[in-house]
């Protein structure tokens, strides 16, 4: 069974500085991307551009440097052994690659249907990608581990043969236990009941950011005070609640207006705002640029 080429960004390469390699392949169809980035000398600073996968995870691993990653207008800083994870459709960019960089990355495509995943029997199969959709935190410590299995992906990748047996099953046990490592690395620290249920919510809200929201039906959902719920939303994503909410609808304005479908009145009621000019305002505010200016 194939799937269409992933859309990238960016170009398949293998350099010293950039390795950007495909193991769909290798037969390792859910892993379109996987990247290591070792810059040890850079002129100065970049900035890359804001950008969304449609079908994918990205997971990152920071062995040396010290990053910046820019999600929905939140700022993630991303220092050594730490890990970032991009849902598919979040919008987020770099914002600072300094020079000394070691950083690994790959993209878990999302199955559909009944595509093979790593060859797991079908209950496994749902069961991976439901829990890495679902990871509760998006930056969190990764260690050694997660470290070690991204070397072990990249070694076997390079030693063993290609088009043998071996090497595609290989792939798959290293890819596998790599992302185990990331699903126990986020899980380390115990949800509360309070904080799985707070999980939850913001899910309800990236998936639906349209749907009104109450500070005070969150607070007698999740059995918090206002003051509590505030500190307990912020530290989850970044942000007060509704401020959360806002940049949900501003990153699916950006994808919206990027299809050009869709006018921006006709957007503005769709998502919700008063009025066109209210939209324009907070979209403003969020990006720097009007809508019209951002199509």
């Amino acid at each position: 069974m194939t799937r269409p080429p992933l859309k990238l960004p960016f170009e398949y390469s293998d350099t010293p500085d950039f390795r950007v390699l495909d193991l769909e392949p290798d037969g390792v169809r859910c892993i379109p991307v996987l990247g290591r980035t070792h810059l040890k000398a850079f002129p100065g600073h970049v900035t890359s551009e804001e950008h969304v996968h449609e079908e994918v995870i990205e997971i990152s691993y920071c062995q040396r440097g010290e990053l910046v990653f820019d999600s929905m207008g939140v700022e993630y800083p991303f220092y050594p052994g730490m890990v970032f994870v991009s849902r598919p459709n979040e919008s987020h960019h770099l914002r600072v690659f300094p020079k000394g960089l070691l950083m690994y990355w790959l993209f878990f495509r999302i199955p559909k249907g009944n595509f093979p995943l790593l060859s797991l029997p079908q209950k496994e199969a749902r069961w991976l990608t439901s829990s890495l959709m679902a990871m509760p935190r998006r930056l969190f410590p990764g260690g050694d581990r997660i470290r070690l299995a991204f070397q072990r992906v990249f070694g076997v990748y390079d030693a063993e043969p290609r088009g043998t047996p071996q090497r595609t099953l290989r792939l798959r046990l290293a890819v596998l236990d790599l992302l185990v490592a990331v699903l126990d690395a986020s899980a380390e620290a115990p949800e509360t009941k309070a904080g799985s249920k707070l999980a939850q919510v913001v899910e309800e809200i990236r998936a639906d950011p349209v749907k009104p929201l109450s500070i005070d039906e969150l607070v007698s959902r999740l059995a918090l005070s206002p003051s509590n719920l505030i500190v307990q939303f912020k530290r989850m994503t970044g942000l007060p609640p509704l401020a959360f909410r806002n940049a949900c609808r501003i990153d699916l304005a950006k994808r919206e207006l990027k299809r050009g479908k869709v006018s921006i009145a006709a957007l503005a009621g769709k998502l919700g705002y008063s009025s066109a000019q209210n939209f324009a305002t907070q979209f403003r505010l969020a990006t720097g640029k009007t809508p019209r200016d951002w199509r």
